[in-house]
């Protein structure tokens, strides 16, 4: 017992601050929404949704093909494997960066009413950026070395974050695009310490072959299915409420999910030491302890979060109230909802890291392409008559559509391989 908890302490605890980290950039969205104007926030927030959509488009998909197939038993092939993921991940970055660049006009007149000028370039930066920050760490990770991740993840919440805060402090923040350029140079000095750190255990001797290629593609197939998937009904409610409510509803709907964004991040921790952990668990015939690993990484997500989502949920109003200084005090009902999805993402979040684990990525895909349908549909429907109110309540839907497919798909999966062992 002494040592689980000396295990889970030394891989934990800094997947923990990496996550917070990230949490803390949270804050630094809150000021962000509380100096700029409506309008102004409103292209940020779309801007940033186009740059999540954008960087999973651009090799973040074959990221999660590199960290399940890397932290599989250690070998030559999976080697050579994780190598040609690396190769996979930047052609992809370079193809959508480039894409970006001739198409970034057309982009820009589908939203009227919110200028993206000058800011798609900028985008395609952060997302070749993104992709060399991202190898190494994912590398470092499939090793288990978290600590050395935090570091890297530390490192850049200090570039970007206080980049933008001094911005913020000076008065000088007018937009997005400086935000984005923050970004990319955070992104460059994850890159350069996270590459110093896997110096003794990247192996380019392996090289790449056919037959990792295959697999890759394999994998990444399935994890472009649930990543795009993932994107409608995690980020579509942003994306439509540009398109379909006034710039005001966009900046007050993202407001609240910049509060409900931190809380979400302790299933990404969990999330970072889950999958290598599962997946050589899986691999080397110790199946029986899968799900009861799965079930304790969501006790303790949901024992570290839930007094925070009782808060966003009991006080709602008063919390948007006090962080935003009055702005949005009217839409607190996003708030609360949101808050209270918090309880329910660990669930399709964690199995669905459990699920690719056990090798089969495609659950995730057919679950969280459900929660898209779902989504859009509600989207369409509601955001016209209740604007944020009403693509809160789909995205609510959406989760928990998902999390339901997912849950049963891995359980079912598991117990046909366990009882045939």
């Amino acid at each position: 017992m002494a040592l689980q908890r000396s295990k889970a302490l030394n891989l934990g605890l800094p997947a923990l601050v990496s996550q917070g980290s990230l949490a803390l950039w949270g804050v630094i969205s809150i000021l962000i929404a509380r100096q700029l104007p409506d309008d102004a926030y409103a292209t940020y927030a779309l801007a940033r949704s186009i740059e999540i959509f954008a960087g999973l488009l651009g090799g973040g998909f074959v990221l999660q093909a590199l960290f399940k197939l890397g932290s599989e038993k250690h070998s030559t092939q999976t080697s050579a494997t994780a190598n040609t993921a690396m190769v996979v991940t930047m052609l992809f970055s370079i193809l959508v960066s480039v894409s970006l660049l001739l198409f970034g006009g057309i982009l820009n007149s589908f939203y009227p009413e919110i200028s993206l000028q000058g800011i798609t370039p900028i985008i395609a930066l952060v997302v070749i950026t993104g992709s060399l920050a991202h190898i190494p760490r994912i590398i470092l990770l499939t090793r288990l070395n978290t600590a050395r991740v935090m570091q890297a993840d530390l490192l850049s919440f200090v570039i970007r974050g206080g980049i933008v805060g001094w911005l913020i402090y000076t008065g000088t923040l007018t937009g997005a695009v400086q935000v984005l350029k923050a970004t990319a140079l955070a992104n460059m000095g994850a890159f350069l310490l996270n590459a110093w750190n896997i110096r003794h255990i990247f192996e380019p001797w392996a090289g790449v072959n056919r037959v990792a290629l295959k697999r890759v593609l394999k994998f990444a197939g399935y994890s472009l299915g649930t990543t795009f998937a993932g994107f409608i009904y995690t980020r579509t409610d942003i994306l439509m409420l540009g398109k379909l409510a006034p710039p005001e509803d966009v900046a007050a709907y993202s407001a609240s999910r910049a509060l409900t964004s931190m809380v979400v991040m302790v299933s990404a921790a969990a999330n970072m030491v889950l999958m290598p952990i599962i997946s050589r668990d899986w691999t080397s015939g110790m199946r029986k302890v899968v799900i009861k690993t799965s079930m304790k990484a969501i006790g303790m997500v949901q024992l570290i979060q839930f007094p925070v989502v009782i808060a966003l949920v009991v006080f709602p109003r008063q919390i948007i109230d006090l962080v935003y200084q009055g702005k949005y005090a009217e839409n607190w009902p996003i708030l609360a909802i949101l808050g209270g999805l918090a309880l329910v993402r660990p669930f399709g979040s964690i199995f669905s890291t459990a699920g690719a684990a056990m090798n089969k990525p495609q659950y995730s895909f057919w679950s969280i392409l459900i929660s898209a349908l779902v989504n859009v549909t509600l989207n369409i429907f509601l955001i016209p008559s209740m604007g944020g109110i009403g693509a809160a309540w789909a995205t609510v839907a959406a989760v928990v559509s998902g999390a339901a497919a997912v849950m049963y798909l891995s359980l079912a999966h598991w117990k046909r391989e366990v009882s045939s062992e």
